[in-house]
């Protein structure tokens, strides 16, 4: 990778590399997708029930998955040093993301088999090496092995590109960062508008009453139309390091995202409008990091926070398929991929299900964790001769 030149350097190198508050984000993000997929069957018999709980969850997933995206760029930025290699990042990457991607995939694709579902060969071929998300056709989507996987894709294509975006981020001058910040995020708003002007407005997409199938894949699932996002989280961590920080603790950025939140809960995130929330994002993410430095304690720096953070990548991977089996399984079915007939629950017991779905994904996650994404990181993500950092990257 290229070198971090001059004052920027220093600069890096003489700052705290550990962010603890901001691995225990990752699980608060994770845990927005896992609510808003509890809405894939309607899990309560009371109809006002469900209302609610559709209001108040049915954009929590696109959040969770755009804050992954602006903190995977600050968590890259602040953690990349000038003695890294292009080819020791792509290493790291790769075996912090593949190995578990595929048990997971070839656990779920075993489970499909077993239950007699179809197997279609293109989206099964595509989400193996996690290209789906720049395939235009909604097949690629609906009958991937692990639909969430989609986001993968989207990561992926930060990770190829990121030697290449770091010396250009790096040569941005200090006072031109907060301006350059607003700049990439007045480029996410646009896209719903670009899609609008420039693609077919047909057919409907299964996702959106709004928007064609082409629209919502260009404006949400097409990864280079993500790299705002992950542009905008590279910014805030220089930003940070450069000392143009305006202060902020992290309770002020938290309330305003929340209240954004609920101002767009008549939205569709997914029509392109998850930008809506990258300024209360970004700032959040970096006062998170900020306390960090500081040497502030927090609600998230705790060590059970940082734990589900380092068990979240795992989480992300498994927790539809875990709340499908355990919902199948009320039932006496076996929930592969939705394709069961689901159960109702009264609203105590709803609740309590979802509880317990949540708390057996932990279980499974660490599982996974420890029993594979640990070991293959130790093993082979880096050389024998360098020990692995203290930073999540």
């Amino acid at each position: 990778m290229t070198a971090i030149d001059g004052a920027a350097t220093q600069a890096k190198e003489s700052v705290p590399t550990r962010l603890p508050s901001l691995t225990a984000l990752r699980i608060i993000a994770a845990s927005l997708v896992f609510i808003g997929h509890g809405l894939i069957f309607p899990l309560f018999r009371n109809d006002d029930v469900n209302e609610v709980y559709g209001i108040l969850a049915h954009n929590t997933g696109s959040v969770g998955v755009a804050f992954f995206f602006v903190l995977s760029g600050f968590v890259l930025t602040w953690s990349a040093r000038s003695a890294d290699s292009t080819g020791a990042f792509y290493r790291r990457r790769f075996f912090k993301i593949f190995p578990n991607h595929v048990v997971v995939y070839l656990g779920v694709l075993a489970l499909m088999l077993i239950a007699g579902l179809p197997v279609m060969l293109g989206p099964t071929l595509a989400s193996l090496p996690l290209v789906q998300g720049f395939l235009p056709d909604p097949n690629y989507h609906l009958f991937a092995v692990n639909g969430v996987t989609w986001s993968l894709s989207v990561e992926l294509l930060f990770y190829a590109l990121f030697p290449v975006l770091l010396p250009l981020v790096n040569r941005i001058r200090p006072q031109r960062l907060w301006l350059t910040a607003g700049l990439f995020t007045a480029g996410a708003m646009l896209l719903p508008v670009i899609a609008r002007a420039a693609l077919p407005d047909a057919p409907l997409s299964p996702m959106s009453t709004t928007l064609s199938w082409t629209e919502q894949w260009f404006v949400y699932f097409f990864p280079p139309a993500r790299l705002f996002e992950f542009l905008v989280g590279m910014v805030m961590a220089r930003i940070l390091l450069s000392g143009r920080w305006i202060g902020l603790r992290t309770m002020l950025p938290a309330l305003l995202l929340v209240v954004v939140y609920v101002a767009t809960v008549p939205l569709s995130l997914m029509d392109g409008y998850q930008s809506v929330l990258l300024v209360p994002m970004a700032l959040l993410i970096t006062a998170a990091a900020a306390s960090d430095v500081a040497g502030r304690p927090s609600l998230l720096n705790n060590r059970p926070m940082v734990w589900l953070g380092e068990i979240s990548y795992a989480f992300f991977l498994v927790h539809v398929h875990v709340l499908f089996l355990l919902h199948a399984a009320v039932n006496g079915q076996l929930g592969v991929r939705a394709a069961y007939q689901p159960y109702q629950f009264d609203t105590f017991t709803g609740i309590a299900f979802l509880v317990g779905v949540y708390l057996v994904c932990i279980l499974v996650s660490w599982a996974l964790y420890a029993l594979v994404e640990r070991p293959a990181m130790r093993l082979w993500a880096y050389p024998r001769r360098e020990q692995a950092p203290a930073v999540p990257r």
